[in-house]
């Protein structure tokens, strides 16, 4: 079969350019100084979405001399050129669009049923755009969550305010936000904030929502905590009580007790009095899982990392059902370069005699972490230590689509080799496999070179960015932009 699409491309896109036998007439923009009028053909804007094949054929528009005067002064003159030559010859540079109009083309894509179109500006937005999203964090939150199909979009969005809370909950527009954004935070297990704290954001949308509610609750009637109850009606279930402490119970949610069930009530006053009684209520108990405090990892990597530690050598993101949504270990920060310095001195400091650790490291001009994990503990012993527990590992940073990861595990007859436990220099996994020495954030002060573990870090990496990384990495050699030193604690799970 030969294949003719871009010849078909070509000349439908020259119908587009023809103002011959046009059947339609579009205005577009939202004043006469904006406004321009495009010629199309009512059969292929039928073709190309639905949204025209239903308002062209219901007699949306008005007709003029047999022509069909379609308005839509909602969308831009430059976006909907972009959108007819989508839908003419299906083709669009996202890579020459700024981030404000690819969300524009995103709004207008979805207004017009063009799902293709939409999938690609949001799966580009989300891998190549991901910086400028988080610049202009306001303005992407606002705009799709009005859109349906921007579930990426809207999951990214979630995903930022769970690791940064303050971005939405001290913002000027919180208690303007819609009960289902709130419903789709508070239902998360990483959302990275105190539930005192989610109480308090929350009693406080709640009475932005009735302005006759003062501030002062002692001098609120019983019909005003009625009102608080069935505005909160939705959001009250997905508080977690019982993980507050007794203070905060009694100081910050007694107060609201008549806006609660009374089954719940009860149950937290026999909790918090430890009463030793059952609890009646369905009520959240557990604690939101807060993820990993880091800005080169996030909680699919620290959850990747804990089931490499069970000695799991999957590449896929771990089920975290049996751990109730929460992680076997938790990863609690002990140093990181760009905070503490860079240098094998400072890296001691702060590591050494605290047990089991994983170091994470972001490679200059990479989309790479690597790193390794040491299960014992540094103490600057100038020795090899010998383990067949260690690991080094590397993943992509933008994993968006897919999460590309890679595990070396020590050699069986190179255990005696596996950890280099020097003062003199950062982090080192067997011998040059992984090296840090002093000052590793400058160009050929760290090394990786396959000797004691049965991968690389030098060549394992997905072959999508194998240019990137070869420019990063040159003779084995390669300066590291952050990185980070977790002390890996077992956590009590289920009581056991």
């Amino acid at each position: 079969m030969t294949d003719f699409l871009i010849t078909l491309s070509r000349d439908f896109a020259n119908i587009m350019e023809d103002s011959d036998e046009y059947n339609v007439l579009i205005k577009v923009g939202a004043d006469e100084n904006d406004e321009k009028s495009f010629h199309a053909h009512s059969l292929v804007l039928r073709a190309r979405s639905p949204y025209f094949k239903t308002a062209l054929s219901n007699n949306w528009a008005k007709k003029e001399n047999d022509i069909t005067v379609f308005y839509k002064p909602n969308i831009s003159p430059y976006i909907f050129e972009l959108i007819l030559k989508f839908m003419y010859a299906g083709e669009i540079a996202m890579d020459q669009l700024k981030g404000k109009d690819l969300l524009k083309l995103l709004v207008a894509s979805d207004e017009l049923l063009l799902n293709e179109l939409h999938n690609a500006i949001q799966d580009y937005l989300l891998l190549r755009k991901s910086d400028w999203l988080q610049r202009n964090f306001s303005l992407v939150h606002k705009t799709v969550f009005q859109l349906e199909l921007s579930k990426g979009l809207q999951e990214f969005c979630l995903e930022t305010i769970c690791e940064d809370p303050q971005t939405i909950f001290r913002s000027k527009d919180f208690t303007n936000l819609e009960e289902e954004i709130l419903i789709g935070l508070l239902v998360r297990n990483d959302l990275d904030m105190e539930e005192s704290v989610i109480w308090d954001h929350l009693l406080e949308w709640g009475i932005a929502q009735n302005p006759e509610l003062t501030i002062d609750v002692s001098k609120w009637k019983n019909e005003d905590f009625t009102l608080l109850k069935e505005t909160l009606d939705n959001l009250i279930p997905l508080v977690r009580f019982f993980v507050m402490t007794s203070a905060e119970f009694y100081n910050k949610v007694r107060p609201f007790k008549k806006i609660l069930s009374k089954e719940l009530y009860e149950d937290l006053k026999r909790y918090h009095l430890k009463t030793g009684l059952q609890l009646k209520s369905d009520y959240l108990q557990t604690p939101r899982y807060n993820g990993v405090k880091s800005s080169i990892i996030d909680k699919n990597h620290a959850a990747m990392l804990c089931s490499w530690i069970d000695g799991v050598d999957s590449t896929s993101i771990p089920n975290l059902t049996n751990y109730n949504g929460d992680l076997p270990y938790e990863l609690r920060l002990l140093c990181k370069g760009s905070r503490d310095g860079f240098s094998a001195s400072i890296f001691h400091d702060l590591c050494d005699n605290q047990g089991p650790t994983i170091t994470c490291l972001k490679v200059n001009d990479s989309k790479h972490v690597i790193g390794g994990y040491n299960p014992l503990s540094w103490g600057s012993t100038n020795s090899w230590r010998n383990t067949r527990d260690a690991f080094i590992f590397q993943f992509n940073i933008y994993y968006k689509k897919n999460l590309t990861a890679k595990i070396g595990r020590v050699i069986t007859n190179s255990s005696a080799y596996a950890v280099n436990d020097s003062q003199s220099t950062g982090p080192c996994f067997g011998d040059g496999d992984l090296w840090l020495r002093d000052q590793f954030d400058q160009p050929g002060n760290c090394s990786c070179n396959k000797e004691s573990y049965d991968q690389s870090v030098g060549d394992m990496f997905h072959r999508d960015s194998w240019e990137s990384w070869t420019g990063a990495v040159k003779n084995g050699t390669f300066a590291v932009e952050d990185y980070e030193v977790f002390q890996v604690i077992r956590k009590r799970i289920n009581n056991t």
